[in-house]
């Protein structure tokens, strides 16, 4: 296992790169936590340990909670898994809360699970298969903390392909209020790896959704959030490399995922009723 992993050190990511310390270098106990919630289904190593070691190399003076939820994975993946998550032991300043769920749930339903678990109010969003920039928890964390009406707030993304050649950039605007998007109805506001969001924020519109069985559970919780605070943001810098593979959840969408899409958008646009959980999908 160790001889696979070793395969893939030599790949750096050098897009947007700071120097700084990273956040288990520090010795002074951090004042400040946050968790990153990532789950994953059958995840190959290659993505998993590039997902990792980008967790392993964020700079800034934090903590991190790192919650894990493992959605019933293969034997083989499952074993994988622990060994990549391995890389994170005995890091100062990091925690690990894995979870396996005993059947295979579906990713909206280890979201809700996962954010429950989370401790902390800062939570950050995050995909097995895609690789952070190494000051993303530090910029997101200092724009919260800057900004205290901001509920939620994402960045735009670098994506990629197999080598890492970048193939284009996401270029959302700095903020959405709820009458914009109104005049829009748009199906990508944010690019949902990027998530960055206040956990009492998410409980108080209902949390993902338990059941949801659709492939636009991000956007379902950005529009709830967003009708009830009214704003949400975009940092301009791209903070996440986007993996673009065949197997990822965003290519397998069809005309009747589509059409409950468009229909989920429109329902929220045109009720005025603030009870946005119990809304059918």
């Amino acid at each position: 296992m160790n001889k696979l992993m070793n395969n893939f050190m030599d790949k750096q990511i050098v897009y947007n790169t700071q120097k700084g310390k990273y956040f288990w270098e520090y010795e002074e106990e951090p004042t400040i936590w946050v968790s990153i919630l990532v789950a994953s289904y059958n995840t190959c190593l290659k993505y998993l340990y590039d997902c990792v070691i980008s967790i392993k190399k964020q700079i800034g003076h934090f903590g991190v909670e790192l919650v894990w939820i493992n959605d019933c994975s293969n034997y083989g993946k499952t074993q994988i898994l622990h060994a990549v998550l391995a890389e994170l032991n005995g890091l100062k300043n990091l925690r690990l809360i894995y979870n396996t769920t005993k059947i295979n749930r579906g990713l909206s339903f280890c979201l809700h699970q996962g954010i429950l678990l989370c401790s902390n109010e800062i939570i950050f969003r995050m995909d097995s298969d895609d690789i952070m920039i190494n000051n993303r928890i530090i910029t997101q964390l200092n724009f919260m903390n800057n900004n205290p009406n901001c509920v939620l707030c994402g960045s735009n993304i670098i994506s990629f392909i197999k080598n890492k050649s970048e193939i284009g950039r996401s270029n959302h605007p700095y903020s959405l209020t709820w009458d914009e998007y109104k005049t829009t109805k748009s199906d990508w506001i944010m690019n949902h790896p990027t998530l960055c969001f206040k956990k009492s924020a998410v409980l108080s519109v209902g949390n993902y959704r338990i059941d949801m069985k659709m492939p636009f559970e991000d956007l379902d919780l950005e529009l709830r959030i967003l009708k009830k605070y009214n704003i949400i943001y975009n940092i301009q810098e791209p903070l996440l490399l986007y993996r673009t593979h065949e197997n990822q959840l965003s290519k397998k969408n069809n005309h009747e995922n589509n059409n409950k899409k468009l229909k989920m958008i429109d329902n929220y646009c045109n009720n005025d009723n603030d009870d946005l959980i119990n809304y059918e999908i």
